[in-house]
């Protein structure tokens, strides 16, 4: 499945996921057990601890804008914009956002993130939940992100990454999940394709720590970090030199 993400690349993603837009949330709860919620909440949290920076916040690859309407819900002044390449999942984002009545606090737009529609020193906060590994050009994207990130401002991420300790918890955990998703997405979404994508990607993925030390590379500094279900998931928070 990596193999068909790299052969045809944004554009099978965006497919992908447009394909299962109506079932994503169902289905995160039912992998997550309703974790997923927790984990962006903890993301959103640590990204604005102790921040010396104003401004607007940018979530890439938003999907159906869970991660956007969890800023807003801590940080109800912010403006919000939320950008993915998946127009089916954008319209169950606008729908959820317009019955919350936050569709004039949080706008979307269909955007690449390899290339940011927006001016340099833009934002004080990006957030990106389950999305990096999904990227072509995963520096590129990080690499984009700087640009549009004021001095001081910060890099939030939520994702899945290869387990890489060898606990027992771990490994059956990481086993479960590839069992699972495909079960799940069959079941659920009637696609089972796009769910033995998510726990391969995940696998052919850099590390946390490899991650973090490109994000360094891009100028982007670590600040913080909370490893989650049994080290699978990780929050990763950087921070734009001054």
């Amino acid at each position: 499945m990596s193999q068909l993400k790299n052969k045809n690349g944004s554009l099978y993603v965006s497919k992908l996921f447009g394909s299962i837009a109506t079932r994503y949330d169902l289905l995160n709860n039912l992998m997550s057990f309703g974790r997923h919620k927790l984990w962006r909440q903890k993301a959103v949290n640590m990204a604005f601890q102790n921040i010396d920076v104003k401004g607007p916040v940018l979530d890439i690859a938003t999907g159906t804008c869970d991660f956007a309407i969890d800023t807003e819900r801590i940080n109800s002044k912010t403006n919000i914009i939320g950008i993915d390449f998946s127009l089916p999942m954008l319209k169950v984002g606008i729908a959820k956002l317009a019955k919350r009545k936050l569709n004039r606090k949080i706008n979307v737009l269909m955007a690449d993130g390899h290339q940011l529609p927006f001016k340099k020193d833009t934002f004080s906060l990006v957030t990106m939940g389950f999305g990096i590994r999904n990227f072509d050009n995963p520096q590129l994207a990080l690499s984009e992100i700087e640009r549009v990130l004021k001095p001081g401002g910060r890099l939030a991420i939520l994702e899945i990454f290869p387990i890489d300790n060898n606990k027992v918890t771990s490994r059956l955990f990481n086993i479960a999940f590839k069992i699972a998703a495909p079960i799940l997405g069959s079941i659920f979404s009637g696609n089972r394709d796009a769910y033995e994508y998510l726990p391969s990607s995940a696998e052919s993925f850099m590390s946390s720590g490899q991650l973090s030390q490109l994000t360094a590379e891009l100028g982007l500094f670590h600040v913080s970090s909370k490893d989650l279900a049994f080290g699978s998931v990780s929050i990763l928070i950087s921070q734009k030199g001054n």
